[in-house]
């Protein structure tokens, strides 16, 4: 039996009876098509596609762009359908392993791959070989280069510009992903000003990339929400008297005048109990939601010389959970990989990695239960109306350097004036 190392790699010449190949597929690009006709012209009985299990994408970058399962079945099957493969001679599954079928059947005899994935065919190989299979002869495609304008490139350690999915995610970034939602004036009963939700987990930047698109026009104001909640817990408030009144003095006011509301001492009350915290937040967050509207009541009251329609940013870590987003004309959302999420927040916060991941832990859960099952890394939700980024109209990331989220940001701003009435 040749040694595993020496696995062939040749150009398409020979045709296998049983053939294989594997990958994400998600936003099918050339190279997909290139590798997935190879695999066609070689397989003569059976050719078997392996689509990456969400469970092991969700590390990927710009993960939650990553279309569902399903639908990455469809556009696989749909091409091979066209460019007149037999159906009967296809089968598509789902791997939640690196190696998938050719790991423990040993009719297989040729794998397809690019060169990034070649290291993970040769440990297939070994596997085989320990299992007592003739090792694959190994198909490789060479990369498309990814031909654009220099000004849109993405970063570097998105593979080097070669065309791929990760590329293709990044070039969505800024971009209208979905209609919006034109019932929000009816929502907020005004249609001054129009009004941008922002969302995103801990650490992910969102409070920055609203500082951003402030900078680029006078038109647009932010409203911090977290302010107006701290407002609302003042002395003297509607909010503070019902928070005094059910939960207790004792338990949650400070014992010096003028008495305000002891965060630590209420927090350490609701975030060990799911039921308390759903207590303090019905009362709560319809009171930021009142603020909130008579900000926006009173800034779409005025008026510019120039006519320019005030644009006004939620910046809102609850924003789905208050169902918030309700009243918004568009929903942006700021995505991050967990890993860095976690390192911001040790970084900004000083706190242990534990702390950390406990708080993203928390977030992942609530945001999860308001918008239909999944969090904010979870892939499959740009086409299934599910997890924040499903429901968002603008998806950005500052996983990159500062003029990565700059260039974002004003791709983004200058698509929104495109669809917006600047005089209404």
């Amino acid at each position: 039996m040749q040694p595993v190392e020496d696995s062939p790699v040749r150009t398409v010449g020979n045709v296998y009876s049983h053939v294989c190949l594997g990958g994400t597929f998600d936003l099918l690009h050339g190279g997909h098509k290139i590798l997935l006709t190879v695999g066609a012209l070689l397989a003569s009985q059976r050719l078997v596609i392996g689509i990456t299990a969400p469970s092991m994408i969700r590390s990927k970058h710009l993960a939650p762009l990553i279309p569902s399962w399903k639908s990455r079945c469809k556009f696989v099957s749909s091409f091979l359908s066209n460019i007149g493969m037999p159906s009967s001679r296809v089968e598509v599954v789902e791997i939640s392993d690196p190696f998938g079928p050719p790991a423990v059947d040993p009719r297989f005899e040729c794998i397809v791959a690019s060169q990034e994935t070649l290291s993970n065919c040769v440990k297939l190989n070994e596997i085989r070989v320990e299992r007592g299979f003739k090792p694959l002869s190994l198909e490789k495609i060479e990369f498309v280069l990814d031909t654009v304008n220099a000004a849109e490139k993405p970063p570097a350690k998105l593979d080097d510009y070669k065309l791929s999915s990760s590329t293709n995610r990044f070039y969505l970034l800024g971009k209208l992903l979905r209609p919006v939602n034109k019932a929000a004036g009816h929502n907020r009963g005004f249609i001054r000003p129009y009004v941008i939700g922002l969302a995103g987990p801990s650490g992910s930047g969102k409070s920055a990339l609203a500082r951003r698109l402030a900078n680029l026009s006078s038109a647009v104001h932010i409203v911090d929400c977290d302010q107006l909640g701290h407002k609302a817990y003042e002395p003297g408030s509607a909010c503070y008297e019902m928070l005094i009144a059910h939960f207790g003095f004792e338990a949650i006011a400070s014992p010096t005048p003028p008495h305000p509301i002891d965060r630590g001492r209420l927090g350490k009350l609701v975030f060990s109990d799911p039921r308390r915290l759903d207590e303090l937040n019905k009362i709560v967050w319809p009171e930021i939601k009142k603020q909130i509207q008579e900000i926006l009541c009173e800034l779409g009251a005025k008026r510019d010389p120039d006519g320019s329609r005030p644009i006004v940013v939620l910046d809102a870590a609850v924003l789905f959970q208050a169902k918030w987003d309700l009243i918004c004309d568009e929903v942006w959302v700021a995505v991050l990989p967990r890993e860095e999420a976690q390192r911001r927040i040790c970084e900004r916060n000083k706190i242990t990695p534990e702390a950390a991941n406990d708080r993203l832990s928390r977030q992942s859960s609530a945001i999860a239960s308001c918008t239909g099952g999944l969090d904010w890394w979870d892939s499959g939700q740009i086409d299934t109306g599910l997890g924040p980024v499903g429901h968002a109209h603008v998806v950005l990331s500052t996983e990159w350097e500062p003029e990565c989220s700059q260039a974002q940001v004003q791709r983004a701003f200058s698509e929104l004036l495109k669809r917006i009435p600047s005089v209404d």
